[in-house]
């Protein structure tokens, strides 16, 4: 079984590749969830959090506070918080990851997808048969993330992320995702032909 990741920085259209290729019929598995799934559901990595950063980082009605921990995390100067935050959550985050691989296998699967920003940060991109990373220019970055960000936390954020020319340099396959949503389509099914003859 062939296991590809997707990645990406913020705004450059990875997860819309990644619900082309679920539309391809394979299966795609986000990172992003499965660290929602764990800090739901894990009282250890919920006491990790708490003494890490404080009651705060959960609401009074045990949701994680996502604007108290962002503005921790992409507000300060040195990347400490987040190191701190992807400490907790990297490693049971992975743990789930090859769980799921381990399933997949089990069930016959052929080829299963991973989409995940933070493939390089983690030190991850070893785990994968290919990976597959979408960029973007900043005007495109800017477009699609307007409406839910100012420009400035946008940079933030594009500023603590491992810079996209090393991701496309460490990567098997690489999509400029500057055009529309049918240059992205056709793209995805070229990559995909391409993985798809490894195992025929």
């Amino acid at each position: 079984m062939l296991v590809i990741g997707i990645t990406g920085g913020i705004g450059s259209g990875k997860t819309t590749l990644a619900s082309i290729i679920e539309e391809e019929g394979f299966k795609v598995f986000y990172t992003d969830n499965l660290a929602k799934e764990v800090i739901e559901k894990d009282v250890s990595v919920q006491n990790k959090l708490i003494r890490e950063f404080g009651n705060e980082v959960f609401k009074a009605d045990g949701q994680l506070n996502t604007f108290f921990l962002s503005n921790l995390v992409f507000n300060s100067e040195s990347n400490e918080n987040l190191e701190k935050l992807n400490n907790i959550i990297h490693p049971p985050v992975i743990q789930k990851m090859i769980e799921i691989t381990n399933s997949c296998e089990q069930a016959g699967e052929k080829m299963i997808f991973f989409e995940s920003a933070l493939i390089f940060e983690s030190g991850l991109e070893e785990g994968f048969d290919y990976v597959i990373t979408v960029l973007s220019n900043i005007e495109k970055i800017m477009e699609r993330l307007e409406k839910k960000m100012n420009r400035n936390d946008i940079l933030k954020r594009l500023k603590k992320q491992f810079p996209s020319e090393e991701k496309a340099k460490n990567s098997d396959f690489v999509i400029e995702n500057n055009g529309s949503i049918e240059d992205l389509k056709k793209s995805t099914r070229f990559i995909l032909n391409i993985i798809k003859s490894d195992i025929n």
